[in-house]
């Protein structure tokens, strides 16, 4: 099954907050756009016991029962976040695009691909290796049904069923943009201008890598899966210690995917228009407008506005 993801979430980058400010009045963001194949592999093993359950010796008992507990589980979604965008790959990725798209139309040129390929290949692996799982609290229904044989005597334990489970992470390509504040020759006020512009319906701050970037291994509960065992039968079940747990290895494949027709929705574009207002002044934060009103006001000392509409107009 594949499957998409987009890191940083959409979710984060609806607050200013979540883009990098790399100027008074710039700011910037990138998101890796990734590709996962997730495979069912053969293995199936066991956790903790979830009832115990007491059958009558002289007859056969039928046991169905659903019922919740509450169970730690990987987070592979913020788990893959976490791997995919480290600190480190961030600040390198951000300072590459930064330094190669230069004012005022922040295009980068063609083969800048290639070389964001060999930075992110770079630290992938210490990436890997500092890695952690993810984890959160979920309630989860169990669903029982099973025939007892007349005669059993021993307790039956209800258990918890796992299937391992893949998840081959690649990076498809990266979109980016900034985000700037300036003000018309005769204006005031700062407004705001997303960059580069689209080229008619095409997008061109997407670019491509096509790399793979590492191999996910986990154990997913099987809530329908969970069956009766007896003491003596629990013991020689193979066990899974950490079901919580996420594995990580690297990847070594190639993938060839052309970029989307559509860009991925929402686009950064759309992101930026819920993060920033489109005057600087009515910006939220740890300030007042009017201290960004004289901020403004100040810095238009001398210029073009000043002397036509500001208190340097000569009066007649």
């Amino acid at each position: 099954m594949d499957l998409k993801l987009s890191v940083p979430f959409a979710e984060d980058l609806t607050e200013e907050s979540g883009w990098t400010q790399i100027g008074k009045y710039l700011y910037f963001a990138v998101r890796f756009h990734l590709r996962i194949e997730q495979n069912q592999l053969r293995e199936f093993a066991f956790g903790d016991i979830l009832r115990t359950y007491h059958t009558t010796s002289f007859s056969e008992t039928e046991v169905v029962k659903t019922f919740e507990e509450e169970v730690t589980v990987a987070d592979l979604r913020e788990t893959t976040r976490s791997s995919a965008l480290s600190d480190d790959l961030t600040r390198r990725i951000t300072g590459s695009i930064a330094g190669a798209a230069k004012s005022p139309f922040y295009e980068v040129s063609a083969d800048i691909g290639a070389a964001l390929e060999r930075t992110i290949r770079s630290s992938l692996g210490e990436s890997i290796r500092s890695s952690e799982t993810v984890s959160r609290r979920e309630r989860k229904t169990f669903t029982i049904s099973q025939r007892i044989r007349s005669g059993a005597q021993e307790l039956q334990l209800a258990v918890a069923g796992y299937r391992r489970y893949s998840q081959s992470v690649f990076l498809h390509y990266i979109d980016y943009l900034f985000v700037e504040y300036e003000t018309t020759t005769f204006g005031l006020r700062k407004k705001k201008t997303n960059l580069p512009r689209p080229a008619g319906v095409q997008h061109i701050n997407r670019i491509p890598i096509n790399m793979s970037l590492f191999q996910l291994l986990y154990w997913n509960l099987e809530t329908e899966s969970s069956l009766l065992y007896t003491e003596a039968e629990y013991q020689n079940l193979p066990k899974v210690a950490h079901p919580d747990r996420v594995t990580f290895e690297e990847l070594h494949e190639r993938i060839a995917l052309a970029l989307p027709s559509r860009p991925e929705r929402p686009t950064l574009y759309t992101l930026s228009n819920i993060a920033f207002p489109l005057h600087w002044v009515d910006r939220k934060g740890p300030w007042t407008r009017e201290e960004l009103e004289k901020t403004e006001l100040r810095e238009a000392e001398g210029s073009a506005w000043w002397h036509k509409n500001g208190p340097g107009r000569k009066k007649s």
